[in-house]
């Protein structure tokens, strides 16, 4: 199962580092989301993982509880951020949006921050995350939303929710959502097996 749970890391660090500048040793990062980033630590662990790559990054945050694209939008805070220029990606994520109107706003919302990343020189990437346990049969249409979402608004792909079809395709019995949440908080456990890690990273990718 560990093999899997590293999945749902790697597929940042994965699209990072396609569309990353030739050499670049240093990435600045802004997140933007909810619970989903900030209750898991992962922008810190996407920062040790970049160490393994002997990449820096350095990062900021907003995040915020229940927040989705809309909100943010609506704070003002994000636009802010991306207008100061100080950013290389913007990694972002709002819920699973797999419901029609939900997707309607992903697209809107995603469309407004790709647009305002591209006039200030910096990438956006869109989280796919993954439905809430009561409703895992809607694990398609998240991934069909944040895909379409990044094909129409020429964003990078960061595919979690997709990692967790692949894991469940591979074992339907594996306790994603059990087991990740107590895993990833325990963020001295990741770092005690990180020759695990890594060396399944370098399999990878």
């Amino acid at each position: 199962m560990l093999q899997y749970i590293i999945i749902l890391f790697l597929s940042f660090t994965n699209c990072l580092k396609a569309s990353s500048d030739k050499g670049q040793s240093t990435i600045r990062i802004l997140f933007v989301g909810n619970s989903l980033t900030y209750t898991n630590n992962l922008p810190a662990i996407v920062k040790e993982l970049g160490m393994q790559d002997n990449v820096t990054i350095t990062y900021s945050e907003v995040l915020l509880p229940d927040y989705s694209f809309e909100d943010h939008w609506n704070d003002g805070k994000v636009q802010q951020e991306i207008e100061s220029k100080k950013y290389d990606y913007v990694l972002a994520q709002q819920g699973p949006s797999a419901l029609p109107a939900s997707q309607v706003l992903l697209l809107d919302y995603a469309t407004r921050l790709a647009n305002l990343c591209k006039a200030n020189s910096t990438k956006f990437a869109l989280y796919m995350v993954w439905p809430s346990a009561s409703r895992s049969f809607d694990l398609d249409n998240v991934i069909i939303s944040h895909t379409q979402a990044a094909t129409q608004t020429g964003s990078l792909l960061c595919p979690a929710g997709l990692a967790w079809k692949h894991a469940w395709q591979a074992d339907a019995q594996l306790p994603l959502y059990g087991a990740i949440y107590s895993f990833l908080l325990t963020f001295a456990e990741l770092k005690k097996k990180y020759e695990i890690y890594c060396r399944i990273y370098n399999f990878l990718f």
